[in-house]
């Protein structure tokens, strides 16, 4: 009788074990059918693919660019705007200038015209604007979990100069036009009191409406686009006669779409398969003991029994 009481201490055990397994895979089950349910519900939504990277980075795929991406770095380029877009991923020491001249398979050697750290909803980003003759390049990179994350837009348009800073929100007007005429000054292009009156628009692009501000000093054109997103906004300077708003929507459509990183929780999953392990040894434990003191007790019954 003994060996059959503990008979089925046993099964009890290794039925709670299995169950204890087989409740996460159910929910996640339940889960993944509940996010059907609503994807379904949402049919109307549009779908935006993304690309995501071996080193743990999602960004979206520019569906009209050409995509030469790898297994760890977002590539895109379009030939008749002679621009190209990268996202990748490196060490926390790298230097990004270096990164993201390797990557887009350019070549920086000039010192950056205008450089800053720059707070945002996802964190602190570093960027770097550099002049290099015909070619113009916008550098941002921020180190989160170890590694640096950099986003690099250049073009290559001899007859236009486009870069893309983010300028911190301090003012309270609804609008962008401080943010533009911070960055023409902060890229040297004209101090803000000198800037001539601008002729202002409104244009709409799919990464929202973004507000024009157009200048025109001493003689070049010079546009600034404009988009607030929380303390941050995100702006475009285009140097020259040209339409800009294709380079202005792509660029910033990969960090508003938006550029997000996959966390490793590895380690967690680590830690929760050591705590269930402890819960399961103190659980067999525990019967253990509940059996032993049983058969003390039933050893005391049947003796005082005998007696």
């Amino acid at each position: 009788m003994k060996n059959r009481q503990f008979g089925w201490a046993k099964w009890l055990i290794i039925g709670g074990m299995l169950l204890l397994v087989a409740l996460p895979l159910y929910a996640q089950e339940d889960a993944a059918e509940g996010s059907s349910d609503a994807e379904m519900s949402e049919e109307e939504a549009p779908e935006i693919p993304f690309y995501s990277s071996a080193d743990g980075f999602n960004v979206p795929v520019l569906t009209t660019w050409v995509d030469e991406s790898d297994d760890k770095t977002a590539f895109f380029l379009n030939p008749d705007l002679q621009a190209r877009i990268v996202t990748t991923a490196t060490g926390e020491g790298d230097d990004p200038t270096e990164v993201a001249a390797e990557a887009l398979g350019a070549t920086i050697t000039s010192e950056p015209i205008f450089s800053n750290r720059v707070n945002t909803a996802d964190g602190t980003w570093e960027q770097r604007y550099y002049d290099e003759g015909n070619s113009n390049v916008s550098i941002l990179s921020k180190i989160e979990e170890g590694r640096r994350y950099v986003i690099a837009f250049i073009e290559d348009d001899p007859e236009v100069a486009v870069y893309m800073p983010l300028v911190d929100r301090t003012w309270e007007e609804d609008t962008t036009l401080p943010g533009i005429e911070q960055a023409i000054e902060s890229l040297g292009i004209a101090a803000i009191d000198e800037l001539p009156e601008p002729t202002i628009e409104t244009v709409s692009l799919p990464s929202g409406d973004w507000e024009s501000a157009t200048y025109d000093i001493d003689g070049t054109t010079v546009t600034g686009y404009g988009l607030n997103f929380g303390v941050t906004d995100y702006v475009a300077i285009a140097i020259g006669d040209a339409d800009a708003t294709q380079m202005v929507d792509a660029y910033n459509y990969t960090l508003l779409g938006g550029f997000f990183i996959t966390s490793d929780n590895t380690a967690y999953l680590y830690l929760g398969l050591a705590v269930t392990a402890a819960i399961f040894i103190v659980l067999l434990g525990s019967i253990w003991l509940r059996w032993r003191n049983a058969r003390r007790d039933l050893s005391t019954v049947e003796q005082l029994a005998s007696d």
